[in-house]
């Protein structure tokens, strides 16, 4: 190798490429305007030498020199033709560092779409339910009864088990208690007053959110992709009327049943664990749970349950018409759907406490 001309052997691999690197870069050192780089003599190469080649060129430009090329046998121009040299070459982009506005801008913005969406679902949602009447068109009873079957029926054997195990439970923390003052009955006030007026509605609800809220927005999601939802808008077929108003129903009125199933569930464990344990009568439990509970309680617990459960499903029917991307965008919004409808929840409860406290009372 003299003058500016570098030869390279008959073998150009990662090997050799490491060397061609280092000799290109020590000659780079004494300010040559121009290299010419010999591939004449290579008989064979594999892509870490190409590789060599490329950062080779790369350190003679950012010096500001020219390396050329030649003798490259018909192969390695073949090589060079299925990569973009120039973009290869090119120095990359800086990435912009995001400051702090635009990530809170990245997570909040979307949120906000969100909550629009499913505003805007429940106002359909309700001027379809309202509307109906005066257009002469009744609800689709066979369709809420499939949803119901598939919300309510489904639902049912998680939501009677969790509710036994929780009246067992709430009745052993308050016997613990309340033995000390030999007054074990109130054990059914308990009970009853903590599943009807709170743990039912709320508990019954966090189930269908999981299941309903979730399979809601998975169903609708995957129909957007795959079109099904132009086909049906293409038919003159309104997808809120004939696909979400079901939905929205059919979980209403299966929050509602599992709610007052769950709480006859719970107070059956709660007397169970009374008569086995407290040796409390279950006639004594009967009439005191009767006492506690007021007719005014069943009635806020029941519409609870009802904006429960039409919350949860207006919430998975609106962001599961509104998916994007495919497949991943289907599985967002099914999370999403689950953790939006629970905390929304939260929310109604609180709303209806507070009201129930400090207005009613």
């Amino acid at each position: 190798m003299e003058g500016s001309v570098i030869r390279v052997g008959s073998k150009l691999d990662g090997v050799a490429a490491g060397g061609l690197v280092g000799t290109v870069t020590e000659r780079l050192r004494g300010g040559p305007a121009r290299l010419v780089l010999d591939l004449s003599a290579v008989q064979a190469f594999d892509s870490a030498g190409m590789g060599g080649v490329l950062e080779a060129m790369r350190r003679a430009r950012a010096r500001g020199s020219e390396l050329r090329v030649k003798g490259a046998s018909a192969a390695m121009l073949e090589f060079l033709s299925l990569v973009s040299v120039e973009r290869l070459l090119a120095p990359g982009a800086p990435v912009a560092k995001e400051d702090p506005i635009s990530r809170l801008g990245a997570f909040v913005m979307p949120a906000i779409a969100g909550a629009g969406a499913v505003a805007h679902m429940a106002l359909a949602t309700a001027g379809s339910l309202v509307t109906r009447p005066f257009r002469r068109r009744a609800l689709r009873l066979d369709r809420i009864c499939a949803e119901i079957e598939t919300a309510a029926l489904g639902a049912l054997p998680i939501v009677s088990l969790i509710a036994f195990l929780l009246g067992l439970i709430l009745a052993m923390q308050a016997w613990v208690q309340l033995r000390v003052w030999g007054a074990e009955i109130y054990m059914a006030d308990m009970v009853g007053v903590s599943v009807v007026t709170e743990i039912g509605p709320l508990m019954t609800a966090i189930v269908l959110a999981a299941r309903s809220g979730g399979s809601n927005a998975a169903q609708l999601g995957a129909m957007v992709v795959s079109e099904e939802i132009d086909a049906l808008r293409q038919m003159g077929v309104h997808a809120v009327r004939f696909l979400v108003v079901p939905k929205v129903v059919a979980l209403g009125f299966a929050a509602l049943a599992l709610g007052l199933l769950f709480d006859v569930i719970a107070m059956c464990g709660g007397a169970l664990f009374a008569l086995l344990k407290a040796d409390v009568e279950l006639a004594a439990y009967r009439e005191q749970t009767r006492q506690a509970l007021a007719v005014a309680d069943l009635l806020i617990a029941s519409g609870k349950s009802v904006a429960f459960g039409l919350t949860i499903g207006v919430v998975g029917c609106a962001l599961g018409l509104r998916v994007r991307g495919g497949s991943v965008g289907v599985a967002r919004a099914t999370t999403n759907a689950v953790v939006a409808s629970i905390f929304l929840i939260s929310v109604l409860d609180a709303l209806f406490v507070t009201v129930q406290r400090l207005v009613l009372s």
